[in-house]
């Protein structure tokens, strides 16, 4: 029934070890067309997974949203509903294109996968930044130094979260520094390390952040005999990014505003289901345990 349903919508079906395969063949009046080469996507071949029709080639379509068949009444909606989908993704794109160019990132555009990517540079690190079909970013690849850093976990954010570049690089330097970094240090092997009480006692605590600037925090925790590492980088004026991670990996990430935000132990406490009393932070001339 499934084979009949799809052939009288204009689908050449197949089956093979990836199950059903159905493939749409696309007139020069209806094929979506590569924004990059100029080429039309003249063939779109998708897997069926229960009633979506989910698009696995040409690489342009790759990761796509899915065909529903319910909304597939007569076989001259297919093509409009492909191009409608991937017109959408396109749309998207020109977004995510806007933003990085207003945080003074270059964007690139695969010309085969259409996979949207830019290059971000912060301090010693410089980071491949990849969008998926939703325009969700990810940490492609992270390097330090031009050497390949590897073990770090796959994370996602929101590009628009982030007004300034500084912020954004800022995260994502804590992120990897979280991974990287040992759970305690002493100031000989830091350079350069700075107290934020060191900070309001040489300014005094009237001193003020401007709105705009870059800020970043990082404070190590021992929670009954484990370490862990908070990190919160500013997003802009009052809102920040959070995360906190330990041995394991990425333990919270979320954005959150100042005021809001009910301090380092009483969040980790809530978090890992602990008395406040259990949560100890340390710093880098703290004696381990």
């Amino acid at each position: 029934m499934e084979t009949a349903r799809l052939e009288q919508l204009g689908l050449r079906v197949e089956r093979g070890t990836a199950g059903v395969l159905a493939t749409l063949e696309l007139g020069e009046d209806s094929a979506p067309v590569n924004p990059v080469t100029g080429q039309p996507l003249s063939r779109v071949t998708f897997r069926l997974q229960g009633q979506q029709l989910i698009p696995i080639a040409p690489p342009a379509v790759v990761g796509l949203l899915p065909i529903l068949l319910d909304a597939v009444s007569a076989a001259e909606d297919l093509p409009l509903l492909v191009t409608s989908v991937f017109d959408d993704y396109l749309f998207l794109v020109e977004r995510r294109t806007a933003q990085l160019n207003t945080l003074g990132l270059m964007p690139h555009l695969d010309p085969q996968t259409l996979e949207l990517s830019a290059e971000l540079k912060a301090g010693p690190f410089s980071f491949t930044l990849v969008a998926d079909r939703q325009g969700i970013f990810r940490v492609g690849q992270a390097r330090r130094g031009g050497e390949v850093l590897t073990g770090l976990a796959s994370h996602r954010f929101e590009l628009s979260e982030f007004w300034e570049r500084e912020a954004l690089a800022s995260y994502l330097a804590a992120l990897v520094e979280e991974t990287h970094a040992r759970p305690q240090a002493s100031p000989g092997e830091t350079p350069g390390l700075v107290r934020y009480e060191e900070i309001s006692r040489a300014f005094g605590p009237q001193a003020l952040v401007p709105p705009r600037s870059a800020l970043e925090v990082l404070v190590q925790l021992r929670v009954n005999g484990e370490h862990y590492r908070f990190a919160a980088a500013r997003v802009m004026g009052r809102t920040f990014r959070g995360l906190l991670a330990g041995a394991t990996g990425k333990v919270w990430a979320e954005r959150f505003e100042l005021d809001d935000f009910p301090g380092i132990v009483r969040l980790v406490a809530d978090l890992l289901k602990v008395a406040p009393e259990a949560v100890q932070l340390v710093g880098p001339d703290t004696p381990q345990e």
